[in-house]
């Protein structure tokens, strides 16, 4: 993973700014999303899209721990930072889960010190997904993922030692940033595919496993130059290797 997933949940725009320009300042390449209420962040689907997330506590409507709250009852392993004016709500927040208490105003060294940490853990585990298989958590190894299909509104993740049926409790929507690109594609409505096992392709993708993977119409010419996508990837994970 060569960049952090930030969401900045605030309603003080000054704040919001100053929290941004730290991120951005610290070297540490981020992609970071605004949320000004903590309904606005959970209307968002954020299970799965973020590594980090800096929730104000004293926020109008629901408060940052509320938010925190309720996004652990579905997510447990994204990064949770409180950020506020008062040590009043230490204990609550390490309750949750958070990795940090940050007193406004924000302190540089501490604020860098954890994106780098939680760029490291990042990498580490981005090269495995978890996913809900029918109210369970299970980790699985990318390497391991064929592709992933829709089939009668259920989610079915063709694996190396056989098929994940997840229910109804995701949609192929979720697994978008559970994949990163190149390695993985959506090819069709229907369909993501792992590049790394296309035996071949032709009006759509065959596997290595003997699947056929269809490709919508409208991205065969794409889909036809997976060997250059794949080959970014590879790049791409050997550049990560020799870090």
């Amino acid at each position: 993973m060569d960049k952090l997933r930030i969401a900045i949940c605030e309603d003080m725009d000054a704040d919001a700014a100053h929290l941004h320009s730290l991120i951005e300042t610290s070297g540490i390449a981020a992609d970071v999303s605004r949320f000004e209420s903590g309904e606005a962040f959970l209307a968002s689907r954020p299970v799965g899209r973020f590594d980090l997330i800096f929730f104000d506590i004293y926020m109008d409507g629901m408060s940052g721990l509320e938010a925190a709250r309720l996004l652990r009852e579905v997510d447990e392993d994204c990064g949770v930072v409180f950020t506020t004016t008062s040590e009043d709500h230490r204990p609550d927040a390490f309750d949750v889960g958070a990795e940090q208490y940050l007193v406004k105003p924000l302190d540089r060294e501490k604020l860098d010190k954890l994106l780098k940490k939680r760029l490291a853990l990042s990498r580490r585990i981005s090269k495995t997904c978890q996913v809900n298989v029918k109210g369970q958590r299970v980790d699985i190894p990318l390497d391991h993922i064929y592709h992933v299909e829709v089939r009668n509104h259920n989610c079915l993740i063709h694996t190396i030692s056989g098929v994940i049926e997840t229910g109804s409790t995701m949609t192929i929507e979720d697994f978008i940033p559970l994949l990163p690109p190149p390695r993985f594609i959506r090819c069709h409505r229907s369909y993501i595919v792992n590049l790394s096992y296309v035996q071949s392709v032709g009006r759509d993708f065959v596997m290595k496993n003997g699947h056929m993977v269809y490709i919508r119409r409208s991205d065969l010419a794409r889909c036809r130059q997976y060997e250059q996508e794949l080959d970014r990837w590879r790049l791409a994970e050997a550049g990560r290797d020799e870090e």
